[in-house]
């Protein structure tokens, strides 16, 4: 009887045997076998195999037939023997001469179990139906119904093509809010946390733990716009993939056309498949990921340890985790479909060994970027929103990933710096910051009284708002650090808060100056004579 399975253009091999499907119009009819192809070093790599060959000479046959404008009535399908061969011929006793389809071997009958008598009968009659139906396929009242379901096959696509452009114009917006929103809650942190803005430095070093002290509030603003660019890819990829089904099902209404429709979705339909599963797995491990990042930051208030730390912390190591997964994902959905095709090393191990290999002489530098990476994040030698300084350039870490550092300096610039560049950063904000203030007072004036006018100083900044809550140690070290031909040099060092060291130092040199005014201390001279 015909057989209405999905045609396959695979190759199947059974011990020196080789057999594939013949069809037509895109049903496959019967299956045929040849010897094994073994190619040789003297023949091109574009030859066909035997089988191959064998295959299109069939299919050929078959649509000379059809193309001939064969009798239904009087088509006749019969085995015959020709030059002591078992073949199947086709005549109608008209229009149509008899014409040779195809030899029954002794491959074939042993490929289906049978005697080669049995199954040439089985197969005219197989290939009687199969022209009978192709015939009636190619009738004008059939031909007016495949016209009239393109036409609806057409029209739904670009339906549903317009209500998925609609709907990726309500998730932007969607997602537009969202960014908004964030945007926001960093500004009313900022307005909470009440940061005295001055002019200088402040204006360009905000105070980073201030804009990242809302991030349990921005963590589930994270997890809406991982499921937000979520749905915004699938509305794309799915909006291509339905034309590749449209176009797709259009070709299959047509019997000339049916096999290349079927062969058209197969790879975008794989490849949305691959995308999908890999898509779903990474967008639930990144919301996992954020989820115990929060919980690790709410952890710091239970624990004896600092949260600001923690908080500063979390927003790199969730960019970056989501950066590792999407690079695992990508990886495994290549492998994937490798494998899919039977493209891939049939030994994993093998394959892994090949791939990392390749990555290793091909990306040597990138590989050796997200090394770096990887330790400067697990070591935390410094994080978004630290102030650091590599070969005199100085800036808050404004962007992180594995493969390299961005930083913001006080004039706007914006560097971009690669890890495998970096062997010294310097941390200028990691947990507190310090300033270092040194002056020099005249050699007339009493060291001891300006050292303790400049403690008490430091200490009554430290009890009055809005710098005692910056201020940690007032008085850290003060001392004479030298003595010059212009006076006594006195050092202090007050720890401050991280970032805040430009703000108080600046207040308590104007500070500093109305006390030594109010007491005669007067600053440092160069001394000079003349012989």
């Amino acid at each position: 009887r015909f057989s209405l399975t999905q045609p396959s253009n695979r190759i199947f091999s059974f011990g020196d045997i080789q057999f594939t499907s013949v069809n037509l119009d895109g049903l496959s009819l019967f299956q045929v076998a040849s010897p094994k192809f073994f190619p040789s070093e003297s023949e091109p790599e574009g030859n066909l195999s035997p089988i191959e060959r064998r295959v299109r000479r069939i299919e050929g046959n078959l649509h000379h037939v059809i193309n001939s404008g064969f009798n239904p009535q009087t088509l006749e399908v019969r085995p015959s023997i020709l030059n002591n061969l078992t073949v199947i011929v086709a005549s109608d006793g008209g229009n149509l001469a008899q014409q040779l389809i195809l030899t029954v071997n002794e491959m074939d009958a042993q490929l289906n179990s049978s005697s080669v008598a049995d199954l040439a009968q089985q197969w005219s009659q197989i290939i009687h139906q199969g022209l009978i139906q192709a015939w009636q396929q190619r009738q004008p009242a059939a031909r007016q119904r495949h016209i009239s379901r393109g036409v609806i096959f057409a029209l739904g696509i670009i339906l549903i093509s317009c209500l998925l452009l609609w709907s990726q114009k309500i998730l932007q917006k969607r997602f537009n809010r969202l960014k908004k929103a964030v945007k926001e809650q960093v500004s009313n942190s900022l307005e909470l946390a009440e940061l005295p803005i001055v002019e200088g430095s402040a204006q360009f070093f905000p105070e980073p733990l201030a804009l990242l002290s809302a991030f349990r509030q921005q963590a589930n603003l994270q997890q809406k716009l991982i499921i937000n660019l979520f749905l915004q890819r699938l509305d794309k990829i799915g909006l291509i993939i339905l034309w590749f089904i449209g176009v797709s099902a259009i070709l299959h209404t047509f019997p000339e056309t049916r096999l290349q429709g079927r062969s058209l979705i197969g790879i975008p339909l794989r490849i949305f498949i691959i995308w999908l599963v890999l898509t779903l797995i990474s967008n639930l491990a990144s919301l996992y990921v954020n989820d115990k990042l929060r919980e690790w930051v709410e952890e710091a208030e239970v624990v004896s340890e600092d949260s600001q730390r923690r908080i500063l912390r979390a927003p790199t190591l969730l960019e970056v985790l989501r950066g590792i997964i999407g690079f695992a994902s990508w990886c495994v959905g290549i492998i994937w479909f490798l494998l899919w095709k039977g493209l891939f090393p049939t030994s994993f191990l093998t394959g892994a060994g090949l791939l990392g290999a390749a990555l290793t002489f091909s990306f040597r530098d990138l590989c050796k970027d997200w090394i770096v990476g990887i330790l400067i994040i697990l070591e935390d030698q410094y994080a978004v929103g630290d102030m650091i300084e590599f070969e005199g350039a100085v800036g808050i870490v404004e962007h992180m990933s594995l493969r390299a550092t961005q930083i913001r300096g006080a004039d706007g610039r914006l560097s971009t710096i690669s890890h495998n560049q970096i062997t010294v950063a310097h941390n200028l904000s990691k947990d507190w910051s310090r300033v270092n203030f040194m002056i020099e007072v005249a050699y007339n004036s009493d060291v001891n009284t300006a050292i303790a006018l400049m403690k008490e100083v430091a200490q009554e900044m430290a009890e009055e708002a809005p710098w005692q809550d910056d201020i940690i140690d007032p008085v850290n070290v003060i001392g004479v650090s030298g003595v010059t031909h212009a006076g006594i040099q006195i050092m202090m060092r007050i720890r401050v808060k991280r970032l805040r060291q430009w703000d108080i130092e600046r207040e308590f040199r104007r500070r500093l100056k109305l006390a030594f005014d109010e007491k005669g201390i007067q600053i440092g001279v160069p001394q000079q004579s003349f012989l």
